[in-house]
């Protein structure tokens, strides 16, 4: 990816994070989920293009992106997929279909085994090269930990190096 690739890139994943999130889709073996996030996102470490994805312990999610070491981003059309989203921000993977409650269709990745949500206007595929738990003591405003945090389920990053990047 170029640094102009990657530039491009930071706009419409932005804005996408802060209205209305976009889709973190993760496999292992046989087991396919996505949620929302809306936290998060680009940047550039290691002398790589990374998505930094917050995943807390208790989403099904954070086990199936721990176990592969790999994600996918599926960043929608303002305006699009908001129902969809809102099911797959509040519903958990391990009680429902998402897939089918949300009327999603997948397509496979290109350099993953982690499908992309089909319909969306851009996808990233993603492979994890770290994997960082935050830690309370590093938090320097207890408000902080006592607003995002009152149940103790703090989030892990999952660095994920884009490996590739594509219009839908």
């Amino acid at each position: 990816m170029t640094n102009a690739e990657y530039i491009s890139l930071l706009e419409p994943i932005t804005e996408r994070l802060l209205h209305g999130g976009i889709f973190f889709t993760t496999k292992c073996g046989d087991v396919t989920n996505t949620m929302t996030i809306g936290w998060g996102g680009p940047t550039f470490y290691w002398g790589a293009p990374m998505f930094a994805a917050p995943i807390r312990p208790s989403r099904h999610s954070h086990a199936l992106a721990w176990q592969s070491g790999e994600f996918t981003l599926s960043i929608p059309k303002p305006g699009e997929f908001a129902e969809a989203l809102k099911l797959c921000g509040t519903k958990s993977g391990r009680d429902i279909d998402k897939f089918a409650a949300a009327g999603l269709s997948l397509q496979p990745g290109r350099e993953v085994s982690t499908p992309v949500i089909a319909g969306c206007a851009l996808h990233l595929e993603c492979r994890v090269v770290m994997r960082q738990s935050i830690d309370p003591v590093n938090l320097i405003t207890p408000e902080r930990l006592a607003k995002n945090y009152p149940s103790g389920d703090l989030h892990t990053l999952f660095y994920g190096q884009i490996v590739a990047h594509y219009e839908g």
